[in-house]
């Protein structure tokens, strides 16, 4: 039986707020190392929790815990329910290189994707090792950045210009489409592993999310800039963000404690949630 009315954005956050809870005990009680990621991150510095015309939440991971976790939600997989955790290798008909942990009580609908199951969810990014040259890290990260978007439109089941700007990109995209669809998802993933090493995180001087891009901005940094990680306040929660939260801000978001203009404060989710 389910709810036909759709979930609000209030109600959504508060879902995706317990996940994050839970994903905060799994990791305080196995010793993973997680910290408030992208959106997230800038929610808990510039508003001490949601930005407010925002649902997601996004965390970042090192690899090695982001196996273990995976693992450990594998192996408890009925001690942890409703919480499931959505990957490649849990679900072969999942679409993404990053994981999500969802809550089974709720179901999405997604505009332009196949359902495979997924409730609301949170978005864990894993963060692998780039090596200790910068100018190769760089190189890496420029080169690898189109695949992700390729494996995107791979997954779509129609084409949409959806939230492409400019009318470059538009001209391209339908082509790049094409191209896509022809070389198929497992091309696209094999591709970026790869070019990624998923094992040399702890001997690395830089990482990032090689696997997820995110537009243009190449969201990578020298570890030891992180500083260590430490609480602060999201919600009714406390969570864990690195002690130098500026740099990666300003990495991605430039001057972050400026609100955007009106027009830019839009929910950019594509989908619908219903509880069962």
């Amino acid at each position: 039986m389910e709810n036909k009315k759709a979930l609000d954005m209030k109600e959504v956050q508060g879902v995706s707020l317990e996940i994050l809870k839970k994903i905060d005990q799994i990791c305080d009680e196995n010793h993973f190392r997680y910290h408030l990621y992208g959106g997230t991150l800038l929610g808990a510095v510039r508003h001490k929790g949601f930005i407010p015309w925002d649902d997601d939440i996004d965390i970042g991971m090192p690899r090695p815990d982001y196996e273990k976790f995976c693992a450990y939600c594998q192996k408890y997989e009925k001690e942890i329910y409703p919480y499931k955790m959505f990957n490649m290798e849990l679900c072969p008909s999942y679409p993404y290189m990053l994981g999500r942990m969802s809550d089974d009580r709720y179901r999405i609908e997604v505009q332009n994707e196949n359902d495979f199951g997924m409730g609301i969810f949170v978005d864990i990014y894993p963060l692998d090792g780039l090596g200790n040259d910068y100018s190769k890290a760089l190189k890496l990260m420029k080169k690898i950045r189109k695949y992700p978007r390729l494996l995107f439109m791979s997954t779509r089941k129609h084409f949409a210009f959806g939230t492409t700007k400019g009318w470059k990109k538009r001209i391209l995209k339908l082509p790049l489409f094409i191209y896509s669809k022809l070389m198929g998802k497992e091309y696209f993933v094999d591709k970026i592993l790869s070019m990624v090493d998923t094992t040399c995180y702890e001997d690395s001087k830089y990482m990032g999310c090689a696997v997820w891009g995110s537009g243009d901005v190449l969201r990578f940094i020298e570890k030891k800039q992180l500083g260590k990680l430490v609480r602060a306040d999201f919600e009714d929660g406390k969570f864990l963000i690195p002690e130098n939260y500026d740099l990666l801000l300003s990495i991605e978001f430039g001057d972050y404690m400026q609100l955007p203009p009106e027009k830019d404060r839009i929910y950019h989710h594509l989908y619908k949630a219903y509880k069962k």
